[in-house]
């Protein structure tokens, strides 16, 4: 064992808690977890939506290359 590690890890190491003196807070870690899945799916949706965007900007843009000038999707209503 390396001698530049703190004496409480050395200890902690070599005689380490039981189950029953370790103490889980379930209910923070299950509130992590669902903050830490939403935080997820929100940079999913936000990454969908800007490549999403930057693939009409770019259809738009070719469009207008083309030297077109009505290149505005318009949507149709169907009746």
């Amino acid at each position: 064992m390396p001698l530049d590690r703190p004496e409480e890890f050395r200890l902690y190491h070599l005689n380490p808690p039981t189950r029953g003196e370790v103490e889980d807070d379930f209910e923070r870690r299950r509130f992590v977890n669902v903050v830490a899945l939403f935080a997820t799916l929100a940079l999913v949706v936000v990454g969908y939506w800007v490549f999403h965007a930057l693939g009409h900007s770019r259809r738009f843009q070719r469009c207008l290359d083309s030297g077109r000038v009505n290149c505005v999707d318009f949507v149709n209503p169907v009746k």
